[in-house]
């Protein structure tokens, strides 16, 4: 970066967001006002209130690692280390999966179907816990309503289960209402019983994942991607020992809406809806 030339805030955006955008990557403006947010500790609306304002040297230095760990194609959230999931600040790194806006669908659809049951004491598993937004963000809002509940957030890996934790103690969820436990679900059985069933789990066949995004294939946990098959294990094991115990909430992949029916049909599930997501995609599969 020509540290010489550009001496103020607004001068050194336009020209990283250049060049960020140069290396196709989209929002590049966005992307670079977000890393001065975090670096200089504001808010967007501050920023542009600074716009004239000197950057020190120590802030240029931050902004010049954060810039070329862009320029390689390295998500936003992961060089930020956080990002925002239905209101709740979720921090992240490469062990878990970068939360999506469209997962939040899955979160609001199950909030919804709980407000509308009769239960005093909801008991909710989620299998895969990743970041853990999913759980926290159920528990938060559930405590919000003051509706009861316990869940059980299960996944294979130690470092997601430690990344879930902090966020539910940085989002001051109570431990008595939300529990994160490593379990390798497609090794081992549930034997609770739980009136409810969550899970986003790994639905890119494995034959995709070469095809995917720079950004995906490069830095996110392949685990988290893919079950290392056609992207059905996960949804074949729920639908044969707990969619006749529970109400089942599944996010779903783009296009793979054919296969998830294939799935239903092999284990005789009749009962069941799809719900779009913001760009009219088969995006959550309710089982009821």
């Amino acid at each position: 970066m020509q540290e010489k030339k550009l001496t103020t805030l607004l001068e050194i955006i336009k020209y990283s967001a250049n060049l960020l955008s140069d290396k196709g990557i989209k929002d590049s403006r966005l992307n670079v006002e977000l890393m001065f947010c975090d670096i200089l500790k504001c808010d967007r609306i501050k920023l542009y209130l600074d716009f004239d304002k000197p950057l020190q040297q120590d802030e240029i230095t931050i902004f010049k690692k954060m810039l070329k760990r862009r320029m390689l194609k390295e998500p936003l959230q992961y060089i930020l280390g956080k990002t925002n999931f239905y209101g709740y600040d979720i921090i992240l790194n490469s062990k878990v999966l970068i939360p999506r806006q469209e997962t939040e669908i899955l979160v609001e659809k199950i909030i919804n179907d709980i407000l509308s049951s009769s239960h005093e004491f909801i008991r909710i598993l989620e299998i895969g816990s990743g970041s853990g937004c999913i759980a926290v963000a159920l528990s938060g809002e559930l405590s919000k309503k003051n509706i009861k509940h316990r869940i059980l957030s299960i996944d294979i890996s130690e470092e997601a289960i430690d990344i879930a934790r902090q966020n539910a103690d940085r989002n001051n969820i109570e431990l008595s209402n939300l529990e994160f436990r490593k379990f390798d679900f497609l090794k081992e059985s549930i034997t609770d019983i739980f009136d409810y069933v969550v899970s986003n789990p790994p639905y890119i066949p494995e034959k995709d994942i070469q095809s995917l995004d720079d950004e995906v294939r490069l830095y996110e946990p392949v685990n988290a991607l893919s079950d290392g098959g056609e992207g059905t294990a996960f949804y074949s094991k729920i639908f044969s020992e707990l969619a006749d115990k529970s109400r089942i909430f599944l996010e779903i992949g783009d296009g793979r809406r054919k296969y998830i029916e294939d799935e239903l049909k092999k284990h005789n599930i009749k009962d069941y809806n799809f719900c779009k997501d913001y760009c009219n995609i088969d995006r959550v599969l309710i089982i009821k």
